[in-house]
């Protein structure tokens, strides 16, 4: 993959008014200058409040105003911050929104953070939002950035050194399990063989402590009777794989939560083909693994206290005369049978027998599958929202608290008795379609015929969530990394006190 665009360096600094320099000051609603900012404007001798009255700068969040030569700074990137931040997500938007009004400078730049009510280490937080809106995957052939970033964001805190530890053990972590996602997405489908994207699992996490790395070849899957994954793959030259990474940082032999991220290289859609217009962009089919195997890198390198395991089942849906094809039936590794009504709904496919094979090796306390399941999620929910399918009330507000604090969000759709019956194949036990059944729900319902009685269940659909058309502060054009911050946020809840 191409090397990371210039991000900035990330350092922190007692909270006190500059002296010099280039700095960035948050300014509330209608222009409101406190604390540092008010103090700023004050040795500038009231240049920087001139300026925002003749600029006219109301001070709306996410709004900013650049001024040079005011007083003794150099440098001045005034932000909006509106009513006040009031939630990590606001805290990350504007250290995203810092680095974008900063990226051509070349200095280190004095950071004022506001603080958001009830959120602990601001500036850490403030700072992985810079990070993550700094992201640019590049462009292949082209030469890597300077190793040395060239602007510095130093943010300021009440207490410098807890910020950067809490930078350094845990929300560093999270952006580059982010970046690792974002990138995995990201990359060309010509490239992104199943074989390569489990070359660079395996490279990714090599050396990490309590992680092990394990990979299954295409014959290793059609010995274990994955029908489904094998089935799905057996059209294309690139064979698939699947991968699982465990990291064990919680209580010894403690069950641990599964990822189970769908991983279609390239979608074709196989015979049942897709339309050519916006085919390109299904090289993101793979991006629940990405989020899967991206969660659990910053688990790992935040070190968390709990066991969890990425399971990826890898494919490529490719349309040729070994192709599976409609009325095709299908042997699962549970030896549940299906019947292939279309061969563009073969994410479902290879979950079956991730999932299953997730809870033969693994016993997990909560199984969650996350996928680019369906055009169907986003007819429903629109760009704002990824599905949330669960049978248990409590288990579905856990993971609603956890998209609020992670800003990824979620929303409860159902699974009514009727979709299952619609499911009913009169060749096999099942059929990957159900005609006249909503669509998302239908997909749900397929995957939870492999979820076992005695096993805690959610599945995630963000086919309208993984790649953005236009992208926003923290958040670029292109793959997003949506699911790690909400499976991290959702980890905390079950880690070890």
């Amino acid at each position: 993959m191409p090397a990371l665009a210039e991000v900035p360096g990330i350092d922190f600094a007692k909270a006190e008014r500059p002296a010099r320099g280039a700095v960035a000051l948050p300014v509330g609603k209608d222009g409101a200058l406190e604390g540092i900012s008010r103090d700023a404007d004050r040795a500038a001798k009231g240049a920087i409040a001139e300026a925002i009255k003749t600029a006219g700068f109301k001070g709306a969040a996410g709004q900013t105003l650049t001024l040079y030569g005011v007083g003794p700074y150099g440098a001045v990137l005034l932000v909006g911050t509106g009513e006040g931040l009031k939630s990590a997500t606001d805290l990350q938007t504007y250290g995203a929104t810092v680095a974008k009004g900063t990226a051509g400078w070349t200095a280190t730049v004095n950071v004022a953070v506001p603080d958001a009510k009830d959120v602990a280490n601001d500036a850490a937080i403030a700072a992985q939002g810079a990070m993550l809106g700094a992201y640019d995957f590049g462009k292949w052939g082209k030469a890597a950035p300077a190793s040395e970033p060239k602007v510095t964001l130093t943010f300021l805190a009440p207490d410098a050194n807890a910020a950067r530890r809490a930078w350094e053990t845990d929300a560093r972590a999270v952006a580059e399990g982010v970046f690792f996602a974002r990138d995995l997405v990201s990359t060309p489908s010509n490239i992104k063989t199943p074989a390569w994207f489990a070359d660079q699992v395996v490279e990714k996490f090599q050396g990490l402590p309590n992680v092990t790395v394990t990979m299954l070849d295409e014959a290793q899957i059609e010995a274990l009777g994955m029908g489904a994954l094998y089935g799905t793959g057996q059209g294309s030259v690139r064979p698939p794989r699947l991968v699982a990474v465990e990291y064990k940082g919680g209580t010894a032999g403690e069950a641990p939560i599964a990822f189970v991220g769908k991983g279609i290289t390239f979608d074709t859609g196989g015979i049942s083909i897709k339309p050519s217009a916006n085919m390109w962009r299904m090289r993101m089919d793979m991006a629940g693994a990405a989020a899967s195997a991206g969660a659990v890198l910053t688990l790992a390198k935040r070190e968390a206290k709990v066991n969890v395991v990425a399971v990826l089942p890898l494919a490529e849906n490719m349309p040729d005369g070994n192709a599976i094809r409609p009325g095709d039936v299908l042997t699962s590794m549970s030896g549940k049978t299906i019947e292939i009504m279309s061969t563009d709904a073969e994410g479902r496919l290879v979950l079956a027998d991730g999932l299953w094979w997730t809870q033969e090796q693994y016993k997990p306390k909560l199984a969650v599958t996350i996928a680019t399941l369906t055009g169907a999620v986003g007819g429903a929910l629109g760009s704002d929202y990824a599905g949330l399918f669960t049978n248990d009330d409590a288990l579905a507000q856990r993971f609603l608290a956890a998209a609020d604090a992670s800003g990824e969000g979620l929303w409860r759709l159902p699974v009514h008795p009727n979709t299952f019956k619609a499911i009913r194949s009169d060749v096999a036990d099942v059929k990957n379609g159900g005609e006249g059944a909503p669509g998302a729900s239908v997909g749900a319902a397929f995957i939870m015929e492999w979820v076992k009685e005695e096993t805690p269940f959610v599945h995630l659909d963000i086919a309208s969530m993984a790649w953005q058309n236009s992208g926003n502060a923290v958040d670029p054009k292109g793959a997003v990394g949506y699911g790690v911050r909400l499976f991290d946020e959702l980890s905390r809840t079950y880690e070890t006190k």
